[in-house]
């Protein structure tokens, strides 16, 4: 018998692309977004902003009115809530739409995914949530239609602008203010504390030191402008010394010049010989004194 021939292998199945992991921490709760449509959507409030900031809050996404990419991550997520909401969706389906939008908005800030393998993710999640028979959470085959419709008009017509937004580096100024806040001044403790005797002997010994700096200081002017008398008394007596003795030694030109010269210095020689005697005399009565003091001494 001729050898049976080897059954050909089943080939492989082809290996699923592996899908970016969605946004963290982004979670909608349904508290939140119940609250987020009755704010936007209730005719009493009617107060989108709002709605869009509590919303903002309660998914974690801040400074959405500075941050560009902030603000482009809520209006999508917003624009995803109201699609659903508009097309009657589930409160389940809602939640899968919510995930497949934070899925596309990972897939826009990823450098290495590109329009195809982009609508590939995107045709993977949406399959994965699609049943035959009605299921919570699940979309029919024509749910598929108009979500697929929706996102190709919205993301994948603008693919190239999300990926231009969140994958360029953002230049951003950052700018810090310094507010100063005066504090009350703290009351010592209670072990600084002392009688009330000691209290007041500190004060007075404070006082007492303030006053006695006081003196010293007044004293050291006093003494400072006594010095600088001093040394302006010798600088005008040594100039007018300068001067009469430039006088004594000049010689006279006419007849008038030379009786006042002789005048002067005879006047300037009296003169020295009375300053001397009055200070013997002074030298003697000082000697005097000093004699009869030690004698009421003693």
């Amino acid at each position: 018998m001729p050898p049976k021939k080897k059954e050909p292998e089943p080939e492989p199945e082809p290996e699923e692309e592996p899908e970016p992991e969605p946004f963290v921490p982004d979670v909608l709760t349904d508290e939140s977004l119940d609250a987020f449509y009755a704010t936007y959507y209730d005719s009493a409030t009617d107060d989108p902003d709002a709605a869009t900031a509590a919303l903002a809050t309660s998914l974690g996404i801040d400074d959405h009115l500075t941050d560009g990419r902030a603000g482009a991550k809520l209006d999508f997520i917003v624009n995803t809530l109201s699609f659903a909401r508009d097309g009657g969706f589930s409160v389940a389906q809602t939640h899968a739409l919510f995930d497949l939008a934070l899925l596309l908005l990972k897939i826009a800030a990823d450098d290495d995914v590109d329009f195809t393998a982009a609508e590939g993710y995107f045709k993977n999640r949406l399959v994965m949530n699609v049943s035959a028979t009605p299921a919570e959470g699940k979309f029919t085959v024509d749910d598929v239609k108009v979500i697929s419709a929706h996102f190709a008009s919205g993301f994948f017509a603008h693919f190239k602008l999300f990926a231009f937004m969140y994958r360029r580096a953002q230049a951003l100024e950052q700018h810090v203010t310094k507010v100063r806040v005066e504090t009350a001044v703290r009351f010592p403790g209670l072990y600084l504390s002392l009688p009330e005797e000691e209290h007041e002997a500190k004060l007075v010994a404070r006082a007492e030191r303030a006053e006695a700096a006081r003196v010293a200081k007044e004293e050291e002017e006093a003494a400072a402008r006594a010095e600088e008398e001093r040394a302006r008394k010798e600088a005008e007596e040594e100039k007018r010394r300068a001067a009469e003795e430039a006088y004594a030694n000049s010689k006279p030109k006419t007849l008038d010049e030379a009786v006042e010269h002789a005048v002067r210095t005879k006047m300037a020689l009296e003169k020295a010989a009375l300053e001397s005697e009055y200070k013997a005399r002074e030298e003697q009565l000082m000697e005097k004194i000093s004699v009869l003091e030690a004698q009421l001494a003693g």
